[in-house]
């Protein structure tokens, strides 16, 4: 295939951004993955044709080959204060024969324009493969995730928290957990809705794919669950096992604790491994011996854009009184680009342009990163990222957007 640019004038045919069919979902997975250096299992397409919305995807053409390509999931996010509607980028991917052409900053943009076009959602939010891109597209770290190592021989709950405790398989739990999670998710911005399919999704558990684990199991007490899977080993001391949590969600600080009264107390194994965690998950504080718990990395997650600024800046609460004017840039999104005035008196939030002199400078990306309730202002003025222009301006912002807790979203998707 011949670079475009080059002699004889080969250039691609599908220079508008334009939506599958049903019937290209295959392709489309095949294009994605190539990206990713990974051949798409069948369970992996049909898990796929399950989920797709192909009227919200957008690709470019080779000719008839699809080269490049993206797709937006129709979900609900939590935010400060309830939730609104977010569109979940997704399934990103440039074939490694057409990088560096300009093809996802093509597809990037259309997708944002498609979005603010629509109307339905004032954001947008997805999963970063990596974390260098999406900057220059306006998006905002939003949330951190933690990979915690518990050493199970070490840990003891300072305070028991014994509970009955429903052990079924994954599947068969699937109603009670999700009258818990979406009790939890009231109460933690960054999780995500689990309508339709979305379920299944989250407890796809392929046996090629267990590693010598056991099927994925759900742990579920009244007010608390947890989705995990055991692995027996064994060395020269004898039982070595490990437990894989791959999510614990609880609506009380008790149920929590049940939960993990549980699985810690799991015969045959030493250690218990939770990717994805909340970055300030409890359980160091937890336990009598802090150590015996580890975070042994606490990274990105979800990555944040505000394509319609002031009604986003709306659609949450925030913790006090608060009127501050931002001067914000916007390249990808100009539209976003001015000076807005936002207030908050306690019960309603209210977001316009405005000839009013401006308290902090930043772009539309630093935005996207405090929405959630997490990284402040404060923080990103350090990094250089943010200025403050009048005093006291950064403490007051910062204090308002934080959320009570950490915001956490468990699933890449």
């Amino acid at each position: 295939m011949i670079p475009i640019g080059m002699a004889g004038e080969h250039k691609l045919t599908g220079v508008d951004p334009a939506p599958i069919t049903a019937e290209e979902i295959p392709a489309f997975r095949d294009a994605v993955q190539s990206a990713f250096h990974h051949d798409p299992s069948p369970q992996h397409l049909e898990q796929m044709r399950k989920i797709l919305e192909p009227e919200r995807t957008l690709v470019l053409r080779d000719g008839e080959r699809i080269v490049a390509a993206t797709a937006i999931y129709t979900r609900r996010l939590s935010v400060p204060g309830g939730e609104v509607p977010v569109a979940g980028v997704t399934q990103v991917g440039v074939r490694p024969t057409h990088r560096r052409r300009g093809l996802l900053t093509t597809l990037m943009r259309r997708q944002l324009d498609d979005v603010r076009e629509a109307g339905d959602e004032a954001i947008a939010a997805l999963w970063a493969s990596e974390s260098v891109i999406y900057g220059r597209y306006g998006y905002g770290l939003g949330t951190l995730t933690a990979d915690l190592v518990v050493d199970q021989r070490a840990a003891q709950l300072r305070e028991a928290q014994p509970a009955d405790v429903d052990l079924v398989l994954a599947p068969e739990a699937v109603d009670r957990m999700r009258a818990i999670h979406d009790v939890a998710r009231t109460q933690r911005p960054g999780m995500i809705d689990r309508e339709g399919p979305w379920w299944d999704f989250r407890i796809n558990d392929p046996e090629d794919e267990r590693e010598g684990g056991q099927a994925l199991r759900a742990a579920v007490i009244d007010d608390a669950y947890a989705l995990y899977a055991g692995k027996l080993k064994f060395d020269d001391a004898g039982a070595a096992g490990e437990v894989n949590v791959r999510e614990v969600v609880a609506t009380t600080p008790e149920s929590y604790a049940s939960i993990w009264s549980f699985l810690l107390g799991l015969d045959l194994t030493r250690k218990v491994e939770y990717m994805f965690a909340p970055a300030d998950d409890p359980l160091q504080h937890m336990l009598k011996e802090a150590r015996a718990v580890s975070y042994k990395l606490v990274g990105d997650a979800l990555w944040v854009r505000l394509v319609d600024l002031p009604r986003a800046l709306r659609e949450r609460t925030y913790t006090q009184p608060l009127e501050v004017v931002f001067e914000v840039t916007d390249e990808f999104c100009p539209w976003n680009t001015g000076r807005w005035a936002l207030r908050w008196d306690g019960e309603t939030a209210t977001c316009a342009k405005t000839a009013l002199p401006a308290g902090i400078e930043l772009s539309a990306g630093e935005l996207g990163a405090t929405y959630l309730g997490g990284t402040t202002f404060e923080t990103l003025a350090r990094a250089g990222r943010v200025t403050e222009l009048r005093a006291g301006a950064l403490t007051a912002a910062s204090r308002a957007f934080r959320a009570d807790v950490e915001p956490w979203c468990p699933e890449i998707f």
